[in-house]
């Protein structure tokens, strides 16, 4: 007998445990066509079932309000992992909620935009159980984020939002949507006859598509054309000369460094009071942020901040004056649930990890698009780092219905960042590390956006 068999069958179980651990935490790449999926078909079944409720009633009301969200000092930053949860020792900005009221005597809708990074899953179903208090239904509340990397955290569970928000806090959850119930009342109560209008400025020296910044990305050459650079906005006039002004532009507020412990809305803030030194009220929301980053002189400063805020609020003022509103009738809103593949987080080219470990790290939520039309204008939202590149598609189509499209990012759901197909294999950040759901994302959730988009489409 060998004496050293007992070494070599040591061994061979250990080869054998390490095969078997391969293949529990380890999956191919799927790349069946989404068209041909369960998910897709159950999705579109969704849509059919739930289309979106348009109504044409008496001239549309609006109301605004304004909520302080700002936590206690100590509260965690959210948006960069390497903060490992560092807490805020200091208040730059205070963070608020912002929320629009809209009624034409048949339907309520509201529009609802938060100084976070995203509208954290855990605030949503928090107001999803407040809904039924307010006589509304989700579908009536439309959520937003301005996206600030420097805003608070403590609102996600499992560990892979943890590392990007810090310690999770029950109880900041639930103030939270208190007090987003509380914006929506205060709004609520200031509905008044409202002229409403549409403006778009190009602000294209101001954002860069980030993913193909690359001379040696393949698609280097694209980067100019591949991008969203409108700042959008509607104009709220009353007769009594009150004003008020929602703003989308496509740029992450990442100018702000990580290692500051200063809570602060980053660009967005600046752009904000800035126009409410003109205007009674203002907002910003993120828009098709997945790729796109703000161009910036100053460095990572306040003094950029302060550049990038002033110089958006000057193009929108000036374009503001070209802006005529008109009392309109028509409101609408929709909300259809995401069905999504497995999760595909990759470890290697042709590799996922096992969905399971995915949801261990990650949870599950789920996911919507959602839908908000005021007159010929229809805000369509992504639960996603949604890229810019989509959104000429989705305005052309809107400008075939006679409507004017707006899209903005993170509605209270989060699947990763969603680019074009193409750049599935690039070696990015954006679309390695963050496409979470498989090599067809953007085709499938941009073709149930515009299926959104049809259903407001005037009769």
């Amino acid at each position: 007998m060998n004496p050293k068999s007992p070494d070599r069958y040591k061994y061979l179980y250990l080869l054998l445990f390490l095969l078997l651990l391969t293949a529990c935490v380890v999956r191919p790449l799927d790349r069946t066509p989404y068209q041909q999926s369960d998910y897709y078909q159950e999705t579109i079944s969704d849509l059919h079932e739930t289309p979106a409720i348009i109504s044409h009633g008496d001239t549309v009301q609006v109301g605004w309000a304004k909520v302080n969200i700002t936590p206690p000092v100590g509260t965690p930053l959210a948006g960069y992992g390497k903060r490992m949860g560092m807490a805020y020792e200091q208040v730059h900005d205070s963070a608020w909620a912002r929320t629009f009221a809209f009624s034409n005597g048949q339907t309520e809708a509201y529009y609802v935009a938060l100084d976070l990074l995203i509208v954290p899953m855990e605030v949503l179903q928090e107001l999803e159980k407040v809904y039924p208090a307010l006589g509304l239904k989700p579908e009536q509340v439309y959520l937003t984020a301005t996206h600030s990397h420097t805003s608070f955290g403590g609102w996600g569970k499992k560990l892979g939002i943890k590392l990007m928000s810090g310690k999770y806090d029950e109880e900041l959850v639930e103030r939270l949507a208190q007090q987003i119930v509380q914006s929506i009342k205060l709004a609520r109560q200031q509905l008044q006859p409202t002229k409403i209008g549409f403006g778009s400025t190009s602000a294209a020296s101001l954002v860069k598509n980030r993913l193909l910044d690359d001379p040696d990305n393949p698609y280097y050459q694209e980067r100019l054309q591949n991008r969203d650079t409108e700042l959008r906005f509607l104009k709220f006039e009353r007769p009594d000369g009150s004003m008020a002004i929602l703003s989308v532009f496509s740029a992450h507020p990442t100018i702000l460094p990580s290692d500051d412990p200063t809570l602060s809305r980053d660009y967005p803030g600046v752009l904000v009071d800035a126009l409410e030194e003109r205007v009674d009220f203002a907002s910003f929301s993120a828009g098709a942020v997945g790729s796109h980053s703000t161009v910036y002189f100053e460095g990572d400063t306040f003094e950029s901040t302060e550049a990038v805020g002033d110089r958006l609020a000057k193009l929108l003022r000036e374009e503001l004056r070209r802006v005529e509103p008109k009392y309109v009738s028509t409101l609408g809103y929709g909300r259809v649930e995401l069905e999504l593949p497995k999760p595909s987080w990759r470890i290697g080219k042709g590799w996922r990890m096992a969905p399971f470990l995915f949801n261990s790290i990650f949870g599950e939520h789920p996911a919507y698009v959602t839908s908000l039309q005021v007159g010929d204008v229809v805000f369509l939202g992504a639960p996603a780092d949604y890229s810019g590149e989509f959104v000429a598609g989705i305005a052309a189509q809107a400008q075939q219905q006679g409507q004017q499209a707006i899209v903005t990012s993170f509605n209270g759901g989060y699947i990763g960042y969603i680019t074009p197909d193409k750049y599935y294999n690039l070696k990015e950040y954006e679309t390695r590390s963050m496409n979470f759901f498989g090599p067809y994302s953007g085709s499938y959730l941009t073709e149930i956006m515009l299926r959104q988009l049809q259903q407001h489409q005037p009769q």
